[in-house]
C-alpha cells in the first residue's frame, strides 16, 4: 500500500483551509504522522497568504505554500475549489501531479471527479465532505464542526482489507492526520445524497439570506422546509432515473444534520450571495435543470430558484 507523506491542498476556503488545518495540526503535534503539507497559491495570492497567514478558529497558520505548475509530484492532492474555479486549479496543478498522484475532490456536485480525471488521465475516487459549517472571509475559517470526509469507490467492501489500495492509502493517511472520515459501502449513492442536499439547502439559503436556523426543527420561518423539500425530492426523481435509490430517510437524515449545525452557521452558497460572489448555480439546479430534460422530469422548484439566483448574482 502507497504510503502517503506530501500533500497539495488546492483551494483554500472554507473546506479546503479547514482541512489543511486539521492536517498541520498533526504535522506539528505527532513527529510519527510523517506528513509535509502545502497549499497551492501563485501570484497576489500567495503574496497575501504569505503575509497574513490563515486564522482558523482564531488560530494562526502559516501553512508551506507551492506555486502553480510545479515540477516535482505530490503524493496526494486534495482539491477543494469552487466548480467554476475548477479549469483554473487543473491548469495550476500541471506539474503536481505525477503519476503515482492520488487526488481526492471535495467539490460540490456529481461530476468533478470525471473533469479531473480526464485532465490527468486518472480514475478518482468519489468523495464529498458533510456535516461541517465551516466558514470563510478573507484569509479566516471559522466552524463548531469539522464534518466528515466520505469517500470510496462505486462500491467499497464492508470490510477494510478489500478495500482499493488508493481507498486503503488515503484512509491510512487520514488516520495519520486525525481527519474524520468514512467509506461507504455505496459511495455513489452517498455522493447523489450530497448532491441532492446541497441543491435544496444551499439553493434556499442563498435566495432567502438566511442561515442554517430556518430549515432546523423548531424553526418559524413558514415554508423554508418546504422549499428545500421541494428541490431535494426533484433531485430524488433524478437520482432515479440515473439508477440511484434516494428516498424519505435521506430527507429525514438531511433535517438531522441540519440540526446538528450552528443556527447562525450559513452555506457557502449563502456566503457567496451575501459577499457579491459568483454562485455555483450552474452545478446545482443549472446541472438538475439538463438531467431533468434528458430524462423528461418536471423539475418546477429548481427552475425557479435557477431564475431567482441568477437575477440576484446579475443585481450584484
Amino acid at each position: 500500500m502507497k504510503s502517503i507523506r506530501t500533500v497539495l491542498v488546492a483551494g483554500a476556503g472554507a473546506i479546503g483551509s479547514m482541512v489543511a488545518w486539521e492536517i498541520l495540526k498533526a504535522q506539528k503535534t505527532n513527529a510519527d504522522s510523517n506528513i509535509a503539507l502545502s497549499i497551492l497559491a501563485g501570484g497576489e495570492r500567495l503574496a497575501r497568504y504569505r503575509a497574513e497567514g490563515f486564522v482558523v478558529n482564531g488560530d494562526r497558520c502559516d501553512f508551506e505554500y507551492r506555486e502553480p505548475r510545479g515540477t516535482k509530484p505530490f503524493d496526494f492532492v486534495i482539491v477543494a475549489c469552487k466548480n467554476h474555479h475548477l479549469p483554473k486549479v487543473i491548469s495550476d496543478l500541471a506539474g503536481h501531479i505525477g503519476p503515482g498522484t492520488l487526488i481526492l475532490s471535495l467539490l460540490n456536485g456529481i461530476s468533478s471527479e470525471q473533469e479531473i480525471g480526464a485532465a490527468f488521465g486518472k480514475t478518482l475516487p468519489y468523495a464529498m465532505i458533510i456535516g461541517t459549517d465551516a466558514g470563510h472571509g478573507g484569509n479566516e475559517t471559522t466552524f463548531s464542526t469539522p464534518g466528515t470526509i466520505f469517500f470510496g469507490q462505486g462500491k467499497n467492501s464492508g470490510d477494510r482489507g478489500k478495500w482499493s489500495p488508493d481507498v486503503a492509502a488515503i484512509a491510512d493517511f487520514f488516520d495519520r492526520a486525525g481527519v474524520p472520515y468514512a467509506v461507504p459501502e455505496d459511495m455513489l449513492n452517498r455522493l447523489w445524497y450530497k448532491y441532492m442536499l446541497n441543491v435544496g439547502v444551499n439553493q434556499v439559503t442563498a435566495t432567502l439570506r438566511r442561515s442554517y436556523k430556518i430549515m432546523q426543527t423548531g424553526s418559524e420561518v413558514v415554508g423554508a422546509r418546504d422549499l428545500v423539500e421541494g428541490a431535494m425530492r426533484e433531485v430524488i426523481a433524478i437520482a432515479k432515473a440515473e439508477g440511484i435509490a434516494l428516498g424519505d430517510d435521506d430527507i429525514a437524515s438531511v433535517w438531522k444534520t441540519m440540526d446538528k449545525l450552528d443556527p447562525a452557521g450559513k452555506t457557502s452558497m449563502c456566503q457567496d450571495v451575501e459577499a457579491g460572489r459568483k454562485t455555483e448555480v450552474e452545478l446545482f439546479s443549472g446541472k438538475v435543470i439538463e438531467l431533468a430534460k434528458r430524462h423528461g422530469i418536471a423539475v418546477p422548484v429548481n427552475e425557479l430558484l435557477w431564475k431567482m439566483l441568477r437575477v440576484i448574482e446579475a443585481s450584484y
